[in-house]
């Protein structure tokens, strides 16, 4: 939007509303067709797309399909109002911008996907869960998040100090000349083309739209601002528990009740344990669920990864998991996973999985016991071997 803003046009609008339309209405479906074409199947050997479940089809732009060009004329004008230029109500003028633009060119994403009964075979045969395997893998998490919230702080200074006006289109159906219920129609209706169901006109969708409105300036509003202002508190810097609220509210009768939220469960160690029968230590004493233990020292042999736990907290690991998959298991009946301790860690697990790790760690968990003899838990193990 800042680059969008910084070389504002009519023309750029135009390019902003053709990418949108080209991406939700005809790339995003070749996507899907490329995983589950026409002649899918399901595990049982029945037609994936079959009864409700319509098979989509891509809808390649044409300026010269009315509903094509309703949309593109309702976005572009849409996002020059957002960015205070003038706006363009020719449509032959915004036909001759939309015909002489090369949008973006179709790049097929590699993904993998399972439906919810692929999904129920695979957790009972105890196979881990699909990866994405994306075009470019990506960093760790915690650079990722590092890049993003140093670019929000750029934009954001960039708002605050005035530099970028950006101007809000309050939602009004009533007003037919704002786009508004244009844009909301065209939408629906290209999304309607792709599955071949009934399309919906200008008049049916305000009806509609008249419906839902007062449920979003209501619920979901109050929702949404309650949340956001906790938000705020968070990215302030705000630490102390006090300074945040639970809300409960009740808009049928006008109950708008505010509690400090409780402290976070820690799990604490325990003398004894009536599953694992005996005492149980927490390592370290008082985690909760947000915390992990991170091991950047990788790539590690599984002997390397025990050695590391034995001589920075004494700990004997005798089992390594990575979700669903036994990585290493000391008491395998006649120590079967010996042969595995000199091997990498992540080189096991792609064998195993038969996947393709997607980023440059893994989650693992670990079992074992202490110098004490007793049974331990920790966090999850982020296990960075890149």
């Amino acid at each position: 939007m800042i680059d969008l803003y910084n070389h504002a046009s009519f023309e750029k609008c135009v390019h902003v509303a053709r990418d949108l339309f080209d991406h939700l209405y005809d790339h995003d479906i070749r996507d899907l067709k490329s995983i589950f074409p026409d002649d899918h199947k399901d595990q049982h050997g029945n037609p994936f797309w079959s009864g409700p479940k319509r098979a989509p089809h891509p809808i390649h732009f044409n300026s010269h399909d009315e509903l094509h060009m309703s949309y593109i004329m309702a976005c572009a004008n849409l996002v020059a109002f957002n960015l205070g230029i003038p706006q363009e109500r020719n449509v032959d003028a915004v036909r001759h911008l939309a015909q002489h633009y090369q949008g973006k060119h179709y790049v097929a994403k590699q993904i993998k996907v399972e439906t919810p009964e692929e999904a129920k075979a695979r957790e009972a045969a105890g196979k881990p869960a699909p990866q994405h395997h994306m075009e470019a893998p990506g960093m760790n998490d915690e650079e990722d998040i590092k890049n993003l919230v140093e670019k929000l702080a750029q934009l954001t200074l960039q708002y605050v100090t005035g530099k970028q006006k950006i101007a809000a289109a309050d939602f009004e159906k009533d007003d037919d000349s704002n786009f508004h219920i244009a844009f909301i129609t065209a939408s629906s209706n290209l999304r309607a083309r792709n599955y071949k169901i009934k399309e919906a006109d200008f008049h049916k969708t305000k009806l509609i739209a008249g419906k839902i409105i007062p449920a979003i300036a209501t619920t979901t509003a109050m929702i949404t601002g309650a949340v956001t202002n906790e938000i705020f508190k968070f990215v302030q810097g705000f630490g102390k528990l006090d300074q945040f609220k639970n809300g409960f509210i009740n808009l049928a009768v006008n109950i708008f009740a505010f509690t400090e939220p409780d402290e976070v469960k820690r799990v604490k160690s325990k003398e004894y344990d009536p599953v694992m029968c005996g005492p149980i230590k927490a390592i370290p004493e008082g985690y909760t669920i947000y915390d992990k233990v991170v091991v950047n020292h990788g790539p590690l042999t599984f002997q390397k990864f025990i050695d590391h736990f034995k001589h920075t907290m004494n700990l004997e690991v005798t089992m390594i998991t990575a979700g669903n998959i036994a990585l290493y298991n000391a008491y395998m009946p006649g120590n079967k996973h010996a042969p595995r301790l000199p091997l990498n860690i992540e080189t096991t697990f792609e064998d195993l999985a038969k996947e393709k790790i997607a980023r440059k760690y893994l989650v693992l968990e670990i079992g074992g016991s202490t110098a004490e003899g007793s049974d331990f838990q920790m966090p999850p193990i982020k296990y960075i071997f890149a």
